[in-house]
């Protein structure tokens, strides 16, 4: 049992790594002309391509509440992206990602009277809660109505991983991921038709990372993680995207090294290490 949680954290910990270095790649496709609605469709068609092949052999097909669910999980997928993506364009970047965050604490709020959350993961909430708002955070904290769809998306992802936590029952991650990743794929072409958006010639190194590697491989490794760790634990795990992110934009992008970087990344590996030992802390400080 504890290996099995051993490997669900690590899971989830490498596809914070994955998501972190997305933005990086993110970044460049839209430099060289890849829109947000284009992107996230060709995101969720390689993502589900590269799924395909395993997919395949489970004969999920068979299994017609998982296809719905699945379904329903790349919609709320999707519209939480929307959201982020409106969001930012009238918000601004560092809000964006502070806000996004915020889905950590979201998640044991709507769990509160079916899970609560321990001392020691509300203590490590809350490093995480802070040490995002050093890494993202470079002014002060304004709100406006992008900020108000920053909450709604920090919301629906925040349902997403509980919706997951249901899905993953069916104890078929792969197609479960593969079917997440069309649906995602196909919502992101319609809204890009709906807004003339063709898909551009350069950039596509970016993308297949971002398709193929951050969406595909890390969408799994989400499944696999949650299957092992509770939802709460899941969201805290996650949230070192933007660590890894922060981490990506300095040795990818030449972003200087800051202050802010050093004490808002001690304060995420804070949190983690809070995870693992807080509940053994807490323990021996009732038994003292």
């Amino acid at each position: 049992m504890k290996n099995n949680a051993l490997y669900g954290k690590m899971a989830l910990f490498t596809a914070a790594f994955l998501w972190g270095i997305s933005f990086v790649a993110v970044e460049k496709a839209m430099e060289v002309g890849w829109t947000p609605f284009v992107l996230l469709g060709m995101r969720g068609l390689l993502s589900g391509i590269a799924l395909s092949g395993f997919a395949l052999k489970k004969q999920f097909w068979k299994n017609r509440l998982l296809i719905l669910e699945s379904i329903l999980a790349g919609f709320i997928l999707f519209i939480g992206m929307a959201f982020q993506t409106y969001g930012q364009q009238l918000s601004t970047v560092s809000n964006s990602s502070f806000i996004t965050v915020l889905y950590v604490v979201f998640i044991p709020v709507i769990l509160w009277k079916r899970q609560k959350a321990t001392k020691s993961v509300l203590l490590a909430i809350f490093f995480a809660v802070i040490g995002t708002a050093f890494l993202t955070l470079n002014g002060a904290l304004t709100v406006n109505v992008g900020d108000i769809l920053l909450i709604g998306c920090a919301w629906l992802f925040a349902f997403h991983i509980i919706f997951l936590n249901h899905v993953i029952r069916h104890d078929d991650v792969i197609p479960v991921a593969m079917i997440q990743s069309f649906t995602m794929g196909v919502l992101g072409f319609i809204f890009a038709g709906f807004n003339g958006q063709g898909i551009p010639t350069l950039g596509w190194i970016y993308v297949l990372y971002a398709g193929i590697i951050s969406s595909g491989l890390a969408l799994f490794l989400q499944l696999y993680g949650q299957q092992r760790v509770s939802p709460t634990i899941s969201g805290l795990l996650l949230t070192l995207e933007s660590l890894f992110g922060s981490l990506g934009a300095i040795f990818l992008l030449n972003e200087p090294f800051t202050l802010n970087v050093l004490v808002g990344g001690s304060l995420m590996l804070l949190a983690v290490v809070t995870i693992e030992l807080g509940p053994r802390l807490f323990l021996q400080i009732k038994g003292g």
